[in-house]
């Protein structure tokens, strides 16, 4: 779908839903087919996968995808796979997604990491006089 710059997206939500849902890709936002994108469903926001496909709706009515996660994307040879199990099992796609994306917190950020360095003030105080620098707390210092 052309329009000023935008595109639309085929994405697939893990729910049982027989289809993929329409998206449109905000300007300057590339997502191929198998790339992991958040997207708003109802109130709130999904993990779901580009799916292979043309949109078939207007882009007019179509809900922007929110991101594209930075992940790796799924690779077609899965995609196929879903599609298949799909189909041999007369389920929804969209379950069989949910089968194939098992692990949902693998696609979370990286949790932020916390350190402490000791700063060249605080190396002088401890070298300083008084200073109580005892086996734990050296230690310490030295991690």
């Amino acid at each position: 779908m052309a329009g000023e710059g935008r595109k639309a997206a085929r994405v697939l939500l893990p729910l049982p839903l027989a289809d993929a849902y329409d998206y449109a890709l905000p300007e300057g936002m590339a997502a191929p087919p198998g790339a992991f994108v958040k997207v708003p469903l109802g109130s709130r926001e999904l993990v779901g996968v580009v799916w292979d496909g043309e949109a078939t709706l207007p882009l007019h009515r179509l809900r922007p995808v929110s991101d594209v996660l930075d992940v790796p994307q799924m690779p077609e040879a899965v995609r196929r796979f879903v599609d298949w199990v799909a189909a041999y099992t007369i389920s929804p796609p969209g379950a069989v997604l949910r089968m194939a994306m098992s692990v949902p917190s693998a696609l979370d950020p990286a949790p932020p990491r916390s350190g402490w360095r000791l700063s060249e003030a605080g190396r002088l105080a401890l070298a300083g006089a008084g200073a109580r620098l005892t086996a734990p707390r050296a230690r310490v210092l030295a991690a």
